[in-house]
């Protein structure tokens, strides 16, 4: 009998869509191997003073109240020198609590779709104190520095131009592997039984946290006439979902109103239109359903990337917000512009959490297979060892 395997998806709680992402994973490994066990986990601590909370906290007041700071800070970051002594100071950090987890959880391999647990990963392994799988999947379609590292196993990245810029950093371009960015099984079902478009419908989302100015942003769709309702969804921010419900009674539009919800798949089948800040998740989701994007108010760092990624492909537009209005309204009542839109999100839906599940497996028999070498090897046998092939030795 297999022994019953344990798997652990470390995400970090600084927007919703790594966290997603690792639920996706979840969700597929638990379909496609049952008798194992596998959890989600935020890396994040809870204290108040730890290092991570207060770079949570900063980051999330930043973007808020001096976004130009926090863009300056990204780009910075950015550059190899400052960016990886950065790292180096979040690994050692995060180092302790990543080798107790390690001790506690004995897992058979860690997934990561957030760079903070992966660096501190990466420099137990570096000093040879695990010897533990160590899969990343990256969440954006742009590579920040935080992401390199020499000693995870195998990257999972969105797409071949982000697998480029990853060699470009010098990781082995073989333990790179173009996935996409993982979404839950609801969005294939929605796929296979989409609800019907209701003309007009502009979806309205700021993803996990509520954030993109959601009623600023109805205010001026709300003075066009091309719209025939909206769908909100507001996510964990509840502030913003009372002020949402406080104003709904006196808008000229209807106002379909959620909080954090797992209908998302439902609610952007039926709509002709997103408008969204660019975080990747979000964007990943309208894409898998063929849904035309509006992008505005992107956070500075990856989702200005993001941003300038989609509308290279050419199914979103990416505006200021004084431009919000007409651009709707222009879409709405160009149905040729959204089908060429939506024909630019893509006929390849391909299932990114299966195929990083299927790549997990074959790296965990690739190291099983090394593993094998080197004990062998150690006892004197000498043959040549291929990955790829299973080890057999005779008795």
């Amino acid at each position: 009998m297999q022994k019953k395997r344990k798997f652990f998806i470390m995400t970090a709680s600084i927007g919703e869509g790594h966290s997603q992402a690792a639920r996706a994973i979840a969700e597929t490994i638990k379909q496609v191997h049952p008798d194992d066990a596998v959890r989600v986990l935020d890396f994040l601590s809870r204290d108040v003073l730890s290092i991570d909370h207060v770079l949570k906290e900063s980051y999330l007041k930043m973007i808020r109240i001096f976004p130009e700071m926090y863009d300056s800070l990204y780009s910075n970051s950015q550059n190899r020198h400052l960016g990886a002594t950065f790292q180096g100071l979040l690994s050692w950090s995060f180092r302790k609590r990543m080798k107790r987890l390690i001790t506690v959880l004995k897992p058979d391999a860690l997934l990561f779709t957030h760079p903070f647990p992966a660096c501190a990963a990466n420099l137990l392994k570096k000093e040879g104190d695990i010897n533990t799988p160590l899969l990343g999947v990256i969440t954006d379609f742009d590579i920040h520095q935080l992401w390199v590292y020499k000693h995870l196993d195998v990257y999972c990245v969105p797409s071949e131009d982000l697998a480029r810029k990853l060699e470009a950093h010098n990781v082995p371009r073989n333990i790179i592997h173009t996935t996409g960015i993982p979404v839950r099984k609801s969005f294939y079902e929605e796929l296979k039984n989409p609800s019907p478009k209701e003309k007009g419908t502009v979806l309205i989302m700021g993803g996990g946290l509520g954030l993109g100015n959601i009623t600023d942003t109805l205010l001026r769709l709300d003075k066009i006439d091309s719209v025939s309702q909206f769908i909100i969804a507001t996510g964990q921010n509840i502030n913003l979902y009372e002020e949402v419900a406080s104003i709904r009674s006196s808008l000229r539009h209807p106002v379909d109103l959620h909080s954090y919800t797992n209908k998302v798949a439902e609610m952007m089948s039926k709509s002709e239109l997103i408008v969204t800040k660019p975080g990747a998740l979000t964007c990943t989701e309208a894409l898998t359903m063929n849904l035309p994007m509006v992008l505005v108010n992107a956070l500075p760092g990856q989702e200005r990337a993001n941003a300038q990624h989609l509308e290279e492909q050419g199914c979103a537009v990416w505006i200021r917000k004084n431009e919000l209005a007409d651009t709707v309204d222009g879409l709405l009542k160009n149905e040729d512009k959204l089908k060429q839109m939506a024909l630019a999100c893509g006929n390849d839906k391909k299932d990114s959490a299966l195929e990083i599940v299927q790549i997990l497996d074959h790296m965990l028999e690739s190291n099983t297979n090394r593993n094998r070498y080197l004990q062998f090897k150690e006892r004197g046998y000498l043959f040549d060892y291929n990955e790829n092939v299973e080890i057999c030795i005779s008795s």
